[in-house]
């Protein structure tokens, strides 16, 4: 399964992406301030990633980011005056993170800094262990790879993430959505 399909051949073996969604113009617009905060790894997961790495009928509404917490804190502070303060995350039992959500861009950037997720055994850091690289306006974005965006999501639990889950193959040797 390749990338989205409005994607072409970029540089450096890279896959560049062209802002021509809501989701593309949100990248487009938020990756120059991204890309001048971060300091750390960062990944876009969750529906955003999904879309990107071309799984079909996902329409994602915002864009998640996991990055560190003092990268998340750093990009509040860059964007003081476009956090949604009213905005309160779901199950914030289930997670924990520097969170903001940023409602300027063509559509909604939710960062989720040093993510942890509560599990049987406790709070569990959320980590990316395999990832591919898109070429987006210029920027490098990391996303999980298809196997590791299925590992998150069923380890985030919740029902819409589990049928997220479901859509990709649990195979590596079939690697398209189920």
């Amino acid at each position: 399964m390749g990338p989205d399909t409005r994607a072409v051949a970029g540089t450096q073996g890279r896959t560049s992406v062209s802002p021509t969604s809501a989701l593309h113009a949100g990248l487009h617009d938020a990756l120059p301030q991204i890309a001048r905060t971060f300091r750390d790894p960062w990944w876009i997961i969750g529906s955003a990633a999904m879309a990107l790495a071309g799984i079909p009928g996902i329409v994602p509404q915002d864009i998640d980011v996991l990055c560190s917490r003092n990268d998340a804190l750093r990009l509040r502070e860059a964007w003081i005056d476009h956090v949604d303060a009213q905005f309160q995350p779901a199950d914030e039992a289930r997670f924990r993170s520097a969170f903001s959500r940023f409602t300027h861009l063509p559509m909604p950037l939710e960062v989720m800094g040093g993510l942890e997720v509560m599990t049987a055994s406790g709070w569990q850091t959320l980590r990316v262990h395999h990832d591919l690289r898109l070429d987006i306006a210029g920027h490098a974005v990391r996303i999980p790879t298809l196997l590791d965006q299925r590992r998150i999501l069923l380890a985030f639990g919740r029902d819409k993430d589990l049928a997220k889950a479901a859509r990709i193959s649990p195979s590596p040797e079939h690697p398209h959505v189920a």
